[in-house]
């Protein structure tokens, strides 16, 4: 269960691969769930901008303010192929310089394999999208 998961925290931003909750032969699986931010008063406290140069990065957002990403809901989907940089949206790092904790609930899952759109998910946009 998601929510019994106790994440590791630190006086800075802890990697990825900390919040892995299992893997299986060219996949893991990463639970980013409610936990405190860093304590260190410089500290950049939400993921910077990086680019996965082995894996496809799927994410799923269950709940919660996500604080790297505007316009993220609960029930968002994002897809971060490698090679492509990725991280936080304009502002959100000065917006996140005074918080404490993050109620969120995220599944990564990365993968060594790489990942496709289909046809069918080609005609959907955020207005089109199916509602949950």
């Amino acid at each position: 269960n998601a929510q019994d998961f106790e994440p590791i925290t630190g006086t800075v931003h802890q990697p990825p691969p900390i919040h892995q909750t299992f893997e299986i032969r060219g996949y893991v699986v990463c639970t980013f769930a409610p936990r405190m931010l860093d304590t260190h008063p410089e500290a950049v406290k939400i993921p910077w901008v990086h680019d996965n140069v082995e894996a496809d990065e799927v994410l799923f957002y269950v709940r919660g303010n996500f604080g790297s990403r505007r316009g993220i809901e609960p029930a968002s989907i994002t897809l971060h192929p490698r090679g492509i940089p990725h991280g936080p949206h304009p502002g959100t790092i000065i917006a996140s310089r005074n918080a404490l904790r993050t109620e969120e609930l995220a599944v990564m899952f990365d993968t060594q394999h790489t990942l496709e759109l289909t046809e069918q998910s080609a005609v959907f946009t955020y207005d089109t999208a199916p509602q949950f």
